[in-house]
């Protein structure tokens, strides 16, 4: 609570200065709107101190920070003429009813406005932030205050991730937006429009509120209507590298597509732009095994310092508009990968008393991928209706190979271990939305349904690490077929400023599960599974429910949601091995409630809590052992419902002020979650067995967290910071006896990027954590554990023609005793006309390893990961059309 104590005395500090809020109407003599831009500033001062535009029905808010008593409101546009109203310092109405007039300007230079805000829209000028060295508008976006794109391409603003991604008011890619922020090219984007509180389904905008924000990319002229073609080649050394790219857009009023073809083995992670960072409500097929390898972990830096890849994708996303408010969308992507890692790892698990498990690796594994999913969507989005259905399919080749030495003080020898893990999978699914509007009544029905099938094996030789000298391997099978559904109707009704929705549905998940684990002998016999080894596990679940949603937003600031569904939960377990059937019945109700206020027009304040109840899970039910790794032998032994409940509260305040181009977002959560069985691992020589226990266990989590951001128009700079704290707590069962551990974590990042002059760009970034855990009854077993990195990268333009780029970037770990890692690159960019040329040169410094520690539980785990070598890559990158 002390943390919660530390937020409200914070808060003050925040709202403290009084502010004053004006709002009006502007129109014409003959009553009709305009759409002007509106400022306020003190009487008698240069300086505005505010700055917005009237929106299509000619209102307008804005507010005003300061002391003075009386203030000028004045309003300007090329048809309306410069109109001025002197009133008082004090919140309220002022409307403007003018007489038109065109405005002369003199000639001169205008500076744009880097952020305009329109109503809950900014509008963002990509001119404003691109540099000579931004290609892509992803390049553009990560300089823009208030947004942030991670190493995984999502994009957030304000510290929330947005809920949509649209090209021209258009998702053309249902989620996969990084297709479209890495390869648009920036120059072909006027603007960036964030949509705060956006609610894509337009049949339920002021019905259901939502608090994230949408992107929507305006193009230039220029690029509407025309096919825009590129392509790239490139070759490098060492080793022998290769480099392509072939992308094919055309984006029009009834029609966008963009294809793409990429392919290397430099390091570059294609797949992420696949990454899916949204999706529409559905039943999600079955995903994911069981079993998996031993393989080396991946360092927090670049991939293209250690990726050994051979990677191909193509990707085709076309949209038609079949009419006005119709649109149908075809997304077909294929991905094919091969990996290769190597590294060596060292994890040290506590047990209770004064003794360690220590186990020592060095592994090599080799990963091949192959990915194909198809998605067809017919939609109609209108604010009287919505119609979507979605039909999508997805299939996988994959496979993982891996070999390594395996020592420990269990065993203290040197023992080679070869795995290898086929896992194909199949998947389909199909989602029916439609909503109807009629009167101040809504109507919806939805129904949406999965199957998936997913085979695995995992073989492992030797095995004699299992104290049976008779076997020589052994193979584990696990088939899992999933099916899902829900069908639900609802009824709503707007009373006022309150909306009523009401919704009956029911679910039903049938999930099969055949597993077996079979031995060859030192013969080449095969030795039949006994039925521990075995599992044919049927794990159904049926729901029937009432959601209550009741949604309350004022005319000025407020807003508030309650949900309150109730729910009968029935659960069937046909575990035919030993033959037991067990069904279970339960009610559910899970309440949550989230409020927000507008404490004025920049500030605004956000709350939120809920509890939650639910019952079993398949990865508690099955009862025969399976080979989930090689050092991974499970089952469970308690024949009881696995029963949780949880609850959370958060708090934030968010601060947008487009005008000053600030954002700030500073929250508090905290959770508790009760469990009535413990579950914990013993270990038995190298192998980790699940255990459990029939006894209740409690946990709970806090956290603090901060980001802001700033732009500047001087040298076109931006400013970013964040922090966070972190504290959980919770039990853990080993060898059969309980510790309690604590862990805490610190963190804290800068940032900034700047243009000092037109012929140099400067971006530099700074992160900073620090970790410790507390274990009862292991007493100084976890230091703090301390990390730091640093980035730069500074680019020249000696003409508008050349770029050069020097960058390093630095890390530093205090666990490890190789503790710091420095790396060095260089690139130069000629272009003419059509036409770039590029040399990469990466790792100048050769760095061979990178050394990593963390901590997980009480344990804790050191790892090297082989680095690629130093490298040069010459690209050639021209335009076809």
């Amino acid at each position: 609570m002390k943390y919660l104590f530390l937020l409200l005395c914070f808060f003050p500090l925040l709202v403290s200065s009084q502010t004053t809020t004006l709002t009006g109407v502007v129109k014409n003599k003959q009553g009709e709107p305009l759409a002007v831009n509106v400022t306020v500033q003190a009487k008698g001062s240069n300086t505005i101190s505010g700055f917005t535009t009237s929106n299509a029905e000619g209102k307008y808010s804005l507010t005003y920070n300061g002391t003075a008593d009386t203030l000028v409101v004045s309003i300007s546009g090329i048809m309306a003429g410069k109109h001025y109203r002197t009133v008082p310092n004090h919140s309220g109405q002022v409307d403007f009813n003018i007489e038109e007039k065109t405005l002369e300007l003199k000639e001169v230079t205008v500076t744009a406005t880097p952020i305009r805000r329109t109503g809950d829209t900014l509008n963002y000028l990509v001119g404003a932030y691109a540099g000579q060295n931004d290609r892509t508008i992803e390049d553009v976006l990560k300089k823009m205050p208030g947004i942030d794109v991670n190493e995984s391409g999502t994009i957030s603003y304000n510290g929330k991730n947005i809920n949509k991604f649209y090209v021209e008011n258009l998702d053309l890619l249902q989620g996969r937006y990084g297709i479209a922020t890495k390869n648009i090219v920036a120059k072909d984007v006027a603007s960036v429009q964030v949509m705060e509180n956006h609610q894509p389904i337009k049949a339920l905008k002021d019905k259901i509120l939502s608090d994230q924000a949408a992107i929507n990319l305006k193009l230039k002229d220029s690029a509407k209507g025309t096919l825009a073609l590129t392509a790239l080649a490139g070759a490098g050394y060492e080793p022998a590298m290769w480099n392509a790219e072939l992308v094919a857009m055309y984006f029009a009023s009834g029609k966008q597509n963009i294809s793409t073809y990429k392919g290397n083995n430099s390091g570059r992670d294609i797949a992420s732009e696949f990454n899916s960072h949204y999706d529409y409500e559905r039943v999600s097929p079955g995903d994911g095994s069981l079993l998996s390898i031993t393989e080396p972990s991946t360092p927090p830096v670049d991939k293209k310092r250690y990726l050994y890849n051979t990677s191909n994708s193509i990707s085709s996303n076309q949209l038609f508009k079949i009419k006005k408010d119709l649109e149908f969308t075809a997304n077909a992507l294929y991905y094919n990968d091969r990996v290769k890692k190597e590294g060596y790892s060292l994890s040290e698990q506590f047990l209770p008393g004064d003794t360690s498990l220590r186990i020592e690796e060095q592994v090599k594994s080799l990963t091949k991928t192959d990915n194909l999913e198809l998605a067809f969507r017919l939609n109609s989005n209108t604010e009287g209706e919505f119609f979507n259905n979605a039909l999508n399919f997805k299939g996988a080749w994959n496979n993982d190979r891996g070999t390594g030495i395996t020592r420990s003080n269990a065993r203290n020898m040197d023992e080679t271990i070869s795995q290898h893990l086929y896992k194909p999978a199949f998947a389909v699914d199909n989602t029916l939305n439609m909503i109807k509007n009629i009167g101040k009544k809504t109507y919806k029905f939805y129904f949406s349904a999965a199957y998936s099938h997913r085979p695995h094996s995992l073989t492992v030789t030797p095995v004699d690490y299992f104290g049976d000298d008779r076997l020589v391997s052994l193979e584990q099978n696990v088939v899992s077929k999933d099916f899902s559904s829900l069908l639900r109707g609802s009824y709503g009704l707007k009373m006022g400023n309150i909306n009523l929705d009401y919704e009956l549905w029911g679910s039903a998940n049938v999930r099969g599960m055949d597993t077996e684990l079979n031995g060859i002998d030192t013969f080449g016999l095969s030795v039949p599974s006994t039925d521990s080894l075995r599992n044919d596990l049927w794990y159904n679940t049926y729901q029937v429910g009432l959601n209550q949603n009741y949604t309350y937003k004022s005319e000025g600031k407020f807003k508030a949601s309650l949900s309150l569904p109730v729910v009968n939960y029935t659960l069937t377990v046909d575990d035919r091995i030993p033959d037991n059937f067990t069904r279970y019945n339960r009610w559910i109700v899970s309440p949550s409630l989230s409020a927000s206020y507008d404490l004025t027009h920049e500030l605004s304040a956000s709350a939120g809590a809920n509890f939650r109840k639910a019952y079993g899970n398949m990865s508690d039910a099955y009862t025969g052992y399976i080979m989930h790794s090689y050092r991974s032998l499970l089952r469970n032994t308690v024949d009881r419902l696995f029963e949780t409940r949880s609850g959370g509260a958060n708090a934030s305040l968010q601060y947008r002020d487009a005008f000053r181009a600030f954002f700030l977002n500073a929250g508090f959560n905290y959770g508790k979650s009760w469990k009535n069985l413990l579950y914990g691992y013993d270990y038995r020589g190298i192998m980790q067995v699940k255990t459990t226990i029939d006894r209740p266990t409690e946990s709970e989590n806090y956290g603090l967290n901060i980001i802001a951001s700033k732009g500047i128009r001087l040298w076109r700079t931006t400013f970013r910071i964040s922090g966070g704290y972190n504290e959980s707590r919770a039990e853990q069962l080993i060898q059969n006896e309980i510790l309690n551990y604590r862990s805490e974590s610190y963190r804290a990042g800068a940032s900034v990027q700047t243009s000092p002059a037109d012929f140099m760009s400067l971006n530099y970034n700074f992160n900073w954590s620090q970790s410790q855990s507390f274990a009862e009854k292991l007493p100084g077993r976890f230091p703090p554990m301390r990390s730091h990195t640093h980035a730069v990268k500074a680019w020249v333009f000696p003409s508008k023609s050349v770029s050069i780029n020097l960058g390093g970037d630095y890390s530093y770990n205090s666990a490890v005793s190789n503790r710091n890692t420095t790396f060095a690159d260089a690139e130069i960019k000629y272009k003419h006309k059509q036409t770039e040329w590029g040399v990469e040169c990466n790792n100048l410094l050769n760095a061979k390893q990178y050394v990593s520690a963390s901590y997980t539980d009480i344990s804790t785990y050191y790892y090297s990961y082989d680095l690629r070598p130093r490298s040069f890559l010459l690209k050639v990158r021209f335009k076809l059309k």
